[in-house]
């Protein structure tokens, strides 16, 4: 075949692997189709700040070499994958969507980024993100807005935005996120993608522009759960760099979703689901709650069981988190905010000034409330392989919306609407993972919307195996392909 006349847009990373153990496809083939794709959306999209042409040329060029020597690493070897633009890559520029670091260039490699090389992974570039992480809409003064794929018009969500841009609309088979008020699961619930926020812990941070450290996490963005599951098992695990990753055994996530239905006595179509009475549905648009219905029936018909369950404390889950959140990033940022404050964009200023009003007493006792909030979510899901709630209580707002007015009836802003219900499993820790669950339609054209599945800690795998059952039964990922990138 000719160079880049690889068809990828569809193109899943499992069958982009299969086809490159197989030989059927050549990396070289896939980083110049890549590549060319990105050249063309990208200008458009604006999902990447920097394209590392060169150097994923070179890599693709050696992969290929190595995979025909018989020396195949496995699932990511010659996989073209990209990086919020806060993940840092030796040699590469990385400017957090900042003016502050708009010429930063680290001198060596995150543990993710060494990770996914040691995998034989492509490092394609660097994706656009809202300024520092400090954000959800990926609305940037620096660099650009990215756009959703479905409706140009619309916010991707953020802060992982170019991330949820790049696996959309088919520039990039995967990218890796970070997630602290809901950055992975909120821009992958409004692109139609599948993302995860692993356990607080299951995945280094060392290497990685902090925003609010004690509720940071890495993650990866695919368009199935496969390909989630195959991420996860190379970046995760201890790293004595990063005191806060757990030394704990990493499971071989792909031969979890392998094996035969049966495991441990228990059926994988014999799922138990709990749904939180409290809080998650107080305030949510009336066609949002249709997908997340019409998702019930469709669990239920692949034999997967819900119940409603009760689940305390969650009165406290937004002050509680505000607190940590706002306290700790304006710590990490105290020295610009006094010397660089007018290189900010003024959302991010503003927040951050926030920051600096938090307290030591309001820091302390929120940090005994989120114990008590992780607590009352154990507790609810001791009966349950899951919780499921929704992602976000809205569809992807216009790009120049700052308020919305859900049901006519609670007029929020745009960053409290879509970080509504994603924040308690960042103060938790706990694993969340966006599942695509539907779509509704706004101005005649179909917007995703998608769903969380919680877990208990380091149980990253039972969401993989209950999100896989259901993707594998409906093909919901072939969907999820936005018509104008098709």
């Amino acid at each position: 075949m000719k160079r880049s006349s690889l068809n990828i847009v569809n193109l899943t990373l499992r069958e982009l692997s299969t086809g490159i153990s197989s030989g059927d496809i050549s990396p070289l083939d896939l980083i110049e189709a890549t590549l060319e794709r990105i050249s063309r959306l990208n200008p458009e999209l604006n999902a990447f700040i920097t394209v590392l042409e060169k150097s994923a040329r070179q890599d693709a060029k050696s992969a290929e070499l190595l995979i025909k020597q018989g020396k195949y690493k496995g699932p990511l070897h010659g996989i073209p994958v990209c990086l919020k633009d806060l993940i840092y890559m030796k040699g590469v520029r990385s400017t957090s969507g900042s003016k502050i670091l708009s010429d930063f260039v680290p001198d060596y490699d995150s543990t993710v980024v060494k990770k996914l090389k040691d995998a034989g992974a492509i490092i394609l570039g660097m994706n656009n993100t809202h300024e520092f992480a400090c954000g959800i809409t990926n609305i940037n003064p620096h660099y650009g807005s990215s756009k959703n794929p479905w409706d140009i018009s619309r916010m991707s969500g953020g802060s992982s935005g170019g991330s949820a841009v790049a696996v959309s609309a088919g520039m990039a088979p995967v990218s890796i996120g970070t997630d602290t008020s809901g950055s992975i699961r909120v821009p992958s619930s409004l692109c139609g993608l599948f993302g995860l926020k692993p356990t607080y812990g299951r995945v280094s941070k060392y290497g990685v522009q902090e925003l609010a450290p004690s509720i940071d996490h890495i993650g990866p963005i695919a368009k199935c759960a496969w390909d989630i599951a195959a991420v996860l098992q190379t970046i995760s695990g201890y790293d004595e760099l990063d005191s806060s990753t757990v030394d704990i055994p990493v499971p071989n996530y792909i031969n979890v979703l392998s094996e035969k239905q049966e495991k441990q006595g228990k059926r994988s179509d014999n799922f138990k689901v709990g749904i939180p009475v409290q809080f998650f549905f107080d305030i949510i648009d009336s066609k949002v709650m249709n997908v997340f219905d019409k998702f019930l029936d469709k669990l239920h018909a692949c034999g997967i069981s819900t119940e409603p369950v009760d689940v305390q404390k969650t009165d406290r889950i937004i002050d509680t988190w505000r607190v940590i959140r706002l306290g700790e990033s304006a710590a990490v940022h105290k020295e610009w905010i006094e010397s660089r404050r007018g290189d900010y964009g003024e959302n991010v200023i503003v927040m951050l000034e926030r920051g600096m009003e938090i307290t030591a007493v309001e820091y302390i006792n929120a940090h005994k409330m989120r114990k008590e909030i992780r607590t009352a979510f154990l507790e609810a899901m001791k009966d349950y392989d899951a919780l499921l709630v929704p992602t976000t209580i809205i569809s992807a707002p216009k790009l120049d919306q700052t308020m919305v007015n859900i049901n006519e009836k609670n007029a929020m802003e745009v960053y409290q609407a879509l970080s509504r219900l994603t924040t308690v499993f960042d103060i938790t820790g706990l694993p969340a993972m966006n599942v695509p669950a539907g779509f509704i339609e706004e101005e005649k054209k179909k917007l995703p919307i998608g769903v969380q599945l919680v877990g208990k800690p380091f149980n990253e795998e039972m969401l993989l195996r209950i999100s896989h059952n259901y993707d594998e039964y409906y093909r919901i990922s072939e969907e999820m392909v936005p018509s104008l990138y098709a």
